[in-house]
């Protein structure tokens, strides 16, 4: 290997996913991290396009049938609470997960919605302005064990819509904080293997230089010839940037790779998950966490349009080639995400991860009361439902009510922000820490919300 190649080696030898960041970028960012020591960590489940109240877990199965929609209600294990008959085997977890019914906050535009939950900030203009909780999280937390990235979102790749999967991204933090990120086919329904495989080829070294052969820095030094020899002449490693050595730690160290590995777990828990691609990212996210990344985001839509249910809520029919977006409803998109969810609260808490790992379910906003002209559900910022788990938090509950119709909080109404404050209260981030911007300005972690009390 020639000399500049060595080098470029150093800078690049791990890439995060499609976004061509390299690990030295991605890493930079822990160099802003205060002294947090709390090991903690979250999984956000994202349901780009905005996941419909009544189909998931606040059915109204006494309103009329243009609102109470195409589906039964199912029990669950609290006694008067029932879910949509889609949801038969997270109903059956609850009691080791909170929901909340109450989650209002009027907007009804994707992007500016979207960008509100991921940042805590309003979104305008259609372009990302501020970083989002994942990135927050690298640049306070950064990873929990070191040869770890502290951000990974697992998504599946954007076919329409580019600028809001943006919102899952670093902002004005700049690349050093954005997401090691892996795809998947939207329009294949099993995990594919191949592209993790991709995503992750350069969590290894060169071929030529194997984990025996640099089993410690010096012996890596001495296989880079003169650029190592120059090092060495100085007897430190000051000649490396710090950040090339946290990337160098997570090619050698080989801790990402295995924690990448979904080979390595046995059947049975691929079976509780589910081979299609959402349970296997729920896996490969609870693998993740497990093994020091510190905020994972599951991203089922980046282009918001898997729960975007305009035309029908149980199928639209589209084209399954995606000519049209990708083909969804409920009775497509309810079982794969029932089981992912239900597996993770379920691995969570046998794994003995419920009090360091916080699960959160939730999109952009809930979708209209009354069902329009072609059976789907429109745009409703005033009300959604999300569920939480793990974290520590205060399970078997459920908070906050809508009324009769769907429609409005009546009880306990919870702003996405309080949501969030939540989330980086189990982090350990406060929310009046601040960013700065390219131009010297501060921007707070959030410019308002409240911890949800009823969750600590």
């Amino acid at each position: 290997m020639r000399k500049s190649h060595r080098r470029q080696f150093l800078k690049t030898a791990v890439t995060a996913g499609g976004l061509g960041i390299s690990l030295e970028q991605v890493v930079r960012g822990k160099e802003a991290s205060g002294n947090l020591t709390k090991d903690t960590a979250v999984i956000q489940i994202w349901l780009g396009g905005g996941p419909s109240q009544f189909e998931t877990f606040d059915p109204k199965p006494d309103a009329p049938v243009e609102i109470r929609g195409p589906y039964g209600t199912i029990p669950t294990l609290h006694s008067g609470v029932r879910f949509c008959e889609t949801m038969p085997r997270t109903s059956q977890v609850v009691d080791r997960a909170a929901v909340v019914r109450s989650i209002s906050h009027g907007e009804n535009g994707h992007f500016v919605a979207a960008h509100w939950l991921s940042t805590g900030y309003r979104g305008t203009n259609n372009q990302a302005s501020h970083p989002s909780s994942g990135s927050l999280t690298s640049r306070f937390l950064g990873p929990r064990r070191e040869g770890m990235p502290p951000y990974v979102l697992l998504s599946e790749e954007q076919t329409r819509n580019p600028n809001i999967g943006e919102v899952m991204g670093a902002g004005h933090l700049g690349a050093g904080h954005g997401a090691f990120t892996v795809f998947q086919d939207p329009y294949q329904s099993k995990y594919q293997k191949s592209l993790l495989s991709a995503a992750t080829a350069n969590l290894k070294l060169a071929d030529d230089m194997t984990v025996d052969r640099v089993g410690d820095r010096r012996s890596l030094l001495s296989s880079l010839d003169t650029f190592s020899r120059a090092i060495d002449r100085s007897r430190t490693m000051a000649g490396i940037d710090r950040f090339s050595h946290m990337a160098l730690d997570m090619v050698t160290s080989g801790k990402a790779r295995k924690a990448f590995d979904l080979s390595k777990e046995p059947q049975h828990v691929h079976d509780l998950y589910g081979t299609h691609r959402w349970g296997q990212s729920a896996l490969l996210a609870r693998r993740l966490v497990e093994s020091g990344v510190s905020f994972v985001t599951i991203n089922t839509a980046p282009d918001s349009l898997c729960w975007d249910w305009h035309l029908n809520i149980v199928n639209d029919r589209r084209p399954a080639d995606g000519t049209l977006g990708p083909s969804r409803g409920m009775d497509l998109s309810g079982p794969p995400l029932d089981q992912m969810v239900a597996a993770l609260v379920t691995d969570l808490y046998q794994r003995g991860l419920d009090k360091k790992v916080l699960l959160l379910v939730w999109g952009e906003f809930g979708r209209t009361p009354r069902i329009n002209k072609t059976g789907g559900r429109d745009h409703w910022g005033p009300l959604m439902s999300i569920l939480l788990a793990g974290g520590g938090i205060k399970t078997g509950q459920v908070l906050g009510a809508s009324n009769s119709r769907g429609e409005t909080p009546i009880d306990r109404p919870i702003h996405p922000n309080d949501v969030l404050a939540t989330v980086y209260r189990h982090l350990g981030i406060e929310r009046h820490w601040h960013t700065t911007t390219r131009e010297g300005r501060p921007i707070a972690v959030l410019p308002e919300g409240e911890v949800i009390r009823e969750l600590l």
